[in-house]
């Protein structure tokens, strides 16, 4: 039983590539036959162009067979492509002309126009900006009046705005008027 499932399993994988599966294989319409005929040739043109043109670099061509084999192979990959072109073409203007054309009623359909419905304004909040009071002159700074600070524990020069000393990690509190000494 296991090998049997296993055997429909893997024709089941090989066979869905070919778009036969379990659903089976669309069919085909001549348009798209024609389609994939032509892209194939092309592909094959191209490829054939690179294949010269790689040729040609390596030194295994005259000029006069790369010019003519290039000339056949460019002429064919340009005929597929047109005939693919053409396909796409005539199928756009078939479905097209299968859409049913939509016609114009001969009188509008007139519908009553209701009348306009009052609105109560919604309330709006406005506000009014006004100067501000002019601002005082700062006052000088520490550093500017040329008071320093010091670290009252060990000694080492601080940051006028800075709480702690970098050097022993200590509080430091601003000493009013007062001057720092190091002895």
């Amino acid at each position: 039983m296991a090998a049997a499932l296993i055997v429909a399993g893997v024709a089941l994988f090989v066979a869905a590539p070919l778009g036969i599966g379990l659903t089976g294989a669309r069919a085909k319409s001549a348009g798209e036959l024609q389609t994939e005929r032509h892209e194939h040739d092309r592909a094959l043109a191209v490829q054939g162009l690179r294949e010269l043109e790689f040729d040609r670099e390596m030194g295994k061509l005259s000029g006069a067979d790369y010019d003519s084999m290039h000339k056949a192979l460019e002429d064919r990959a340009l005929t597929a492509m047109a005939a693919v072109e053409k396909i796409r073409l005539d199928a756009e203007q078939a479905a097209n002309a299968k859409k049913p054309s939509v016609t114009p009623l001969t009188q509008p359909i007139r519908r009553p126009v209701p009348a306009p419905r009052r609105i109560d304004p919604i309330p709006t909040l406005v506000l009014h900006y006004e100067p501000r009071p002019p601002q005082p002159p700062p006052q000088p700074t520490a550093a500017a009046s040329g008071k320093l600070h010091f670290c009252p524990q060990c000694g080492t020069r601080a940051a006028v705005d800075s709480k702690f000393c970098a050097q022993c990690g200590i509080a430091i509190r601003p000493l009013s008027g007062k001057i720092a000494r190091s002895e």
